[in-house]
């Protein structure tokens, strides 16, 4: 495949992974959320697969996979982070009154789903 029908592939699993976000019928900020969340959980798993390929790497000298290693976890907890935040503004998004228990409910398991 050309480097144009790879991203337009990326581009429709990842409309087709969030269309059950975007069919709940959730407001658009926590849709956003939510979207965002399940970004991050994917981007965390594979720089978590990066890394044990890392590992198990024997090809490069221990100070290069230190190096790069070292690069992997920094992104991982900035990635984390940003979890964490996506997560809190999610908490608080469905803790405002604004949403009924149901959809307060359907948002917890949207963003577990990932």
């Amino acid at each position: 495949m050309s480097g144009v029908g790879l991203q337009k592939s990326a581009d429709e699993r990842a409309a087709n992974a969030n269309k059950d976000i975007e069919e709940s019928g959730l407001p658009a900020p926590v849709q956003k959320i939510l979207k965002m969340i399940r970004e991050l959980k994917q981007k965390i798993a594979e720089k978590q697969s990066e890394m044990q390929a890392l590992m198990a790497d024997q090809s490069m000298t221990p100070e290069t996979k230190q190096t790069r290693m070292g690069a992997l976890q920094a992104t991982l907890s900035t990635l984390t982070a940003s979890l964490l935040t996506a997560t809190a503004s999610l908490d608080k998004l469905t803790k405002n009154g604004k949403l009924s228990a149901t959809q307060v409910q359907q948002a917890s398991q949207l963003a577990m789903k990932g």
